[in-house]
């Protein structure tokens, strides 16, 4: 197990994509997310994606340089065409949009399709969160080469991963973040436990004849991820990815260029300017006092404590820019056969580390 700095894997990123063709705002912007999501604990939104997209670049699913254009502009609506970029970049300049957006209207709403991996959700509501504000952010996917969770009831693949985030600001300490997908788990955590070798916790997906597994490996053998909630409570989850697809998926793209390989893929982000509902510091000291009324709960045997969402990444952040991010081998190889196929690895010299 390789142990990076932030620096390290943000050249690494940067450098490569530029390699791949990528325009050096849209790598950097790129580069930056992928080492944020390791710092935040997201590892399965981060440096294991690097080679996913340099694949995606030679195939021609990804614009690696073409330029995000709204295409609907209606008060506090906005419809974001990304031309078949890099989601991150889409969903960055998109937040910006829609936080001085909700600055004149008090709220904002804005849909962005013809995208790619938006990579770790809510970073985005984050975002709007440190300008003071609220935000709701949802990622839908129905249908399609990489509709990978099964519909509650089924034995087939139907809808994406579908993850949502909601962001809440406050003043002590890191915003209140929820970042969760509507399957069990995320496909990129499914990656991680089949690069270690390891089963599941639990019957997290479904193999490609219909039944529930513990073995990441039937995931990637035409298998399918399973809701949340479950074989018992996974109309829950379906729930949520059914309606991530339509407030993401549906109205997401539905004024963007179609694109043959995703007619329903799209994300829409909600923000409020919560100051023009009460004065911000009204809302901060309701905030502290249920923060403590909530962290106060009695524990049960065994418990570590009561986290807010989001307090735990943020813990991890601080703890990896002090000692490093993790990489595993796997992804290692992945990434390091990427040196020598665009040709960088003189280029990267001294910020490789010594294996």
């Amino acid at each position: 197990m390789l142990n990076l700095t932030k620096e390290q894997i943000y050249r690494i990123c940067d450098v490569v994509m530029q390699a791949g063709g990528a325009s050096p705002g849209h790598a950097g912007i790129v580069a930056d997310h992928l080492v944020n999501a390791n710092l935040a604990g997201y590892d399965s939104h981060g440096l294991i994606r690097l080679s996913q997209y340099m694949t995606e670049i030679k195939e021609g699913l990804v614009d690696p340089k073409a330029e995000p254009e709204v295409v609907g502009n209606h008060g506090g609506i906005l419809q974001v065409d990304g031309h078949g970029t890099f989601g991150q970049v889409v969903a960055k300049q998109a937040t910006k949009m829609a936080i001085e957006k909700a600055r004149d209207y008090g709220i904002s709403v804005v849909g962005m399709g013809n995208h790619t991996h938006t990579g770790r959700i809510g970073a985005y509501p984050e975002m709007a969160a440190e300008a003071g504000m609220a935000a709701i952010m949802l990622h839908g996917w129905i249908g399609g080469p990489f509709a990978k969770q099964v519909p509650f009831g089924g034995r087939e693949a139907r809808l994406g991963s579908n993850p949502l985030a909601m962001a809440f600001p406050q003043t002590e300490g890191a915003s209140i973040l929820l970042d969760i997908s509507s399957t069990i788990t995320s496909e990129g955590t499914l990656r991680i436990y089949r690069n270690k070798g390891q089963d599941l916790p639990d019957s997290w997906v479904m193999d490609k004849h219909g039944v529930p597994s513990r073995n990441p490996n039937d995931f990637f053998d035409g298998g399918a991820s399973l809701p949340v909630g479950g074989m018992l409570g996974g109309h829950k989850g379906f729930g949520l990815a059914l309606m991530a697809g339509l407030f993401g998926g549906l109205l997401g793209q539905i004024s963007s260029a179609a694109v043959a390989h995703a007619r329903w893929n799209g994300s829409t982000l909600f923000v409020i300017d919560i100051g023009q509902m009460a004065p911000q510091k009204n809302i901060q000291a309701e905030v502290q006092q249920i923060k403590k009324y909530i962290k106060d709960t009695p524990l049960m045997e065994g418990s570590s404590g009561v986290f807010l969402p989001g307090e735990r990444s943020a813990s991890m952040r601080q703890q990896r820019l002090a000692e490093g991010i993790p990489v595993d081998s796997v992804v290692w190889t992945q990434v390091e056969a990427l040196f020598d196929q665009y040709g960088v690895r003189d280029e990267l010299g001294g910020f490789l580390p010594a294996v």
